[in-house]
């Protein structure tokens, strides 16, 4: 599958990573990376899960003195669908200071997007744009049923600038099961900064 724009390969690791993300890459684009404020939204069909997650995120973002909001004070579940209107919603995000969005999200390994590790990773055409990943993703892990204790899930995080919506970043983490799920979120959240600023991805 020949993605929309170029992409450089940043990491690619064998086997399991101890520290929370396995396979990374980055678009080889000229945007702003001085981000002031980003928006962290989790795709997840579990209120208490997403709430963790997101809170696991925005907390690792402080320690490294990036300013970062959880998506559930902002949109909580009982909205519903938040995203009926893409274009009013950054709309309403530039208004309030944010630069980027951070979206978490929680597939299950039997999911069409999951690829088998394989040396370079790539992530599907659609991901280039939050419009599109967006609805994609949110029709796949709101369906009824999704979560289940019986399956093995991976985290999938893109990082997008909210200007053009475009993605920057991309990152998932090894395959684990549910009951894992606590320890592989907060192994995650402190690698993914890390790693958004070793690799300029965001500068300070």
């Amino acid at each position: 599958m020949k993605n929309p724009f170029i992409l450089i390969l940043i990491t690619f690791l064998f086997g399991c990573a101890p520290d929370g993300l396995m396979r990374m890459w980055s678009a080889n684009q000229e945007y702003d990376r001085e981000f002031k404020k980003i928006m962290v939204m989790g795709l997840i069909n579990n209120v208490s899960i997403r709430s963790d997650v997101e809170e696991d995120v925005v907390i690792q973002a402080g320690k490294k003195n990036i300013s970062a909001t959880n998506g559930m004070s902002m949109f909580p579940p009982e909205l519903g669908k938040p995203l009926d209107d893409i274009e009013r919603f950054k709309s309403r995000l530039r208004d309030q200071g944010f630069d980027g969005i951070l979206t978490v999200a929680l597939i299950d390994i039997t999911a069409e997007r999951y690829v088998k590790q394989k040396v370079v990773y790539e992530p599907m055409v659609y991901y280039d744009r939050f419009r599109t990943y967006y609805y994609q993703t949110y029709g796949a892990v709101y369906k009824k049923g999704y979560f289940s204790e019986f399956s093995r899930y991976f985290i999938e995080t893109n990082f997008y600038e909210l200007k053009g919506g475009t993605l920057v970043w991309s990152g998932r983490s090894e395959i684990f099961d549910p009951q894992d799920l606590n320890s592989v979120t907060s192994k995650y959240g402190k690698r993914l900064f890390k790693e958004l600023l070793s690799q300029n991805i965001i500068s300070r």
